[in-house]
C-alpha cells in the first residue's frame, strides 16, 4: 500500500505520455450538482486535459442530465439503464432469496457488458476505471489496468444506515443486504489492479480485507474559483443544509436536525430559520415546511443560499467517504457545525476550521454559539478557506490519481493477474 501525496501544484501532464482511459459510471455525471457526480466530473475533466477519456454510462432518460456538457469533455457511450433500477421494490424482494445483493446486482445488465466488450475489442485502453463497487460486477479484459474508485465503502455505509433505522423490518433487510454487499465488495477489491478511496479510514478498511491490492487516497475536492467567499450581508439566525435530499443519509440528517436539534436552538434563538437546499426531498421532508423552515428543492446555484447563511449545518448520522458539502462550505468561508461523521476524512480541527458536535444538545449549543459570535464565524470561515486552498483543489487530486494510474500501469501488469472474471467471483461471494 502506497500513499505519497502530490504537491498542490503538480502538473498532470508531467506524469506520463498520453493514455487512453475508460470511465465506467452508473449514471451521467452532469450537471455536477451532487457528490458522486462532482467527483467523477471534476477528476474526469482534469484527466481529459492530458489523456483521451471515454465515458461509458447508463442513460436513465432523465431530461435534466446535460449530455452536451459531457460530450465537450469525453467521448460518450450510453447504455439503457437496467429494468431492475426502474422497479426497485420488486427487485429488492426477489433479492431476499438470492445469494447476491440487490445493491450491486441492480446495476448489472447484458447491455452494459456488451458495451464493455465492444469498446475494449475496438480500442486499446490503458486504464479502465470503474466508478464505485456497484459497477464492478462485469467481466473486464485482462489487458488494461483495472482501477476501482470507491466513493464510499458501500457495506460500511449500509451498516451505519441500519444502525439508525427505526423499523425492525428495515433493519432486518439492511442487515441481510449489508452482509451480501460486504462479500461482493471485498471480492471486487481483491480482483482489481488498484483501488482508490476518499479517506484514510476507507483505505484502512480496503487494505485489511485485500492487503495485496494497491490503494491510494484520492481526496474529494472543490472548485476553488466557483466556491469562493461572497461579500455581503448574512441573514441573522439563518441555518442552511445543502445536499441531495433523495440520498438516504441526507434525508436522515434533515429530519434529525429539524425534529431533534432545531427546537433546542429556538429555545435560545426563537427567530432561527432553517433552509434545506437540494433535489428530491421525500414526503417526510416536504412535510417539515412551515414557519421558519423552507424546503427549497434543487436550485440552479447553491452559492447564494450558502452565502446568506449564518451557520451551515452537516448533521449526518450515516454515510461514508468524504462530504463535498463540507468542502464547499469551507471554500465559501462559512461557519459550519458538523457531526464527527459529517467531517470524517477531511483534515479539519474542531474549533479551528469548524465546530464538531454529535449529540442534539451539543449540536444545538454550537449553532447558537456561532449565531451569537460574528467574530468566531469570521475566524472559522477564514481558516476553512485557507485549508481547502492548500489541500483540496481538484487539480491536485487528479494529479494524484494520474500518478497512481502510472504506478499501476508500470507494476501490476507484470506482477498481478486477475484470478477469475469479476462476475464469477462475485457470484461465489468472494470472501472467507
Amino acid at each position: 500500500m502506497s500513499r505519497a501525496p502530490s504537491a498542490p501544484g503538480t502538473d498532470l501532464a508531467a506524469t506520463d505520455a498520453r493514455r487512453r482511459i475508460l470511465l465506467i459510471c452508473p449514471e451521467p455525471p452532469a450537471p455536477p450538482t451532487w457528490g458522486f457526480a462532482l467527483r467523477v466530473y471534476h477528476l474526469g475533466r482534469e484527466l481529459a486535459r492530458h489523456h483521451d477519456v471515454t465515458l461509458l454510462t447508463y442513460d436513465r432518460g432523465d431530461p435534466s442530465r446535460d449530455w452536451r456538457q459531457l460530450e465537450e469533455l469525453f467521448r460518450v457511450r450510453r447504455v439503457e439503464a437496467p429494468s431492475s433500477a426502474r422497479s426497485k421494490r420488486r427487485t429488492q424482494l426477489r433479492s431476499l432469496l438470492s445469494r447476491r445483493s440487490y445493491h450491486l446486482g441492480s446495476l448489472r445488465s447484458a447491455g452494459m457488458q456488451r458495451a464493455i466488450n465492444e469498446l475494449t475489442a475496438g480500442e486499446r485502453f490503458d486504464v479502465i476505471q470503474v466508478e464505485s463497487s456497484q459497477m464492478s460486477g462485469f467481466d473486464f479484459p485482462s489487458g488494461p489496468t483495472l482501477v476501482l474508485d470507491e466513493h464510499n465503502v458501500e457495506h460500511d455505509l449500509m451498516r451505519r444506515v441500519a444502525s439508525v433505522e427505526s423499523s425492525w423490518l428495515r433493519r432486518f433487510y439492511q442487515g441481510m443486504e449489508q452482509r451480501k454487499v460486504r462479500d461482493e465488495e471485498i471480492a471486487a477489491w481483491r480482483l482489481v489492479d488498484g483501488c482508490t478511496v476518499t479517506s484514510v479510514q476507507d483505505e484502512r478498511t480496503v487494505h485489511e480485507a485485500a492487503p495485496a491490492t494497491p490503494t491510494r487516497v484520492i481526496t474529494n475536492g472543490v472548485d476553488l474559483e466557483h466556491f469562493a467567499p461572497i461579500p455581503g450581508t448574512v441573514t441573522p439566525d439563518s441555518i442552511v443544509f445543502v445536499g441531495s435530499i433523495n440520498y438516504r443519509p441526507n434525508t436522515d440528517a434533515v429530519l434529525h436536525f429539524a425534529t431533534r436539534i432545531l427546537p433546542l436552538v429556538r429555545r435560545a434563538r426563537p427567530a432561527a430559520t432553517f433552509a434545506v437546499v437540494g433535489q428530491g426531498a421525500p414526503a417526510a421532508v416536504r412535510r417539515l415546511e412551515g414557519p421558519g423552515i423552507r424546503i427549497l428543492g434543487g436550485v440552479p446555484d447553491v452559492r447564494p443560499h450558502l452565502a446568506d447563511a449564518a451557520v451551515v449545518v452537516v448533521p449526518l448520522r450515516m454515510g461514508g467517504g468524504t462530504r463535498l458539502k463540507v468542502l464547499e462550505g469551507l471554500a465559501m468561508g462559512k461557519a459550519l457545525v458538523s457531526t464527527s461523521l459529517g467531517c470524517e476524512g477531511i483534515d479539519v480541527k474542531d474549533g479551528r476550521h469548524l465546530l464538531v458536535a454529535d449529540s442534539p444538545e451539543r449540536f444545538a449549543e454550537a449553532v447558537v454559539r456561532l449565531m451569537a459570535d460574528a467574530e468566531l464565524r469570521r475566524e472559522l470561515g477564514s481558516a476553512g478557506r485557507e485549508l481547502v486552498e492548500r489541500r483540496y483543489g481538484w487539480a491536485a487530486a487528479a494529479a494524484e490519481l494520474d500518478a497512481f494510474h502510472l504506478q499501476l500501469s508500470g507494476s501490476t501488469r507484470a506482477g498481478r493477474t486477475r484470478p477469475v472474471p469479476a462476475s464469477q467471483a462475485l457470484a461465489t461471494g468472494g470472501s472467507s
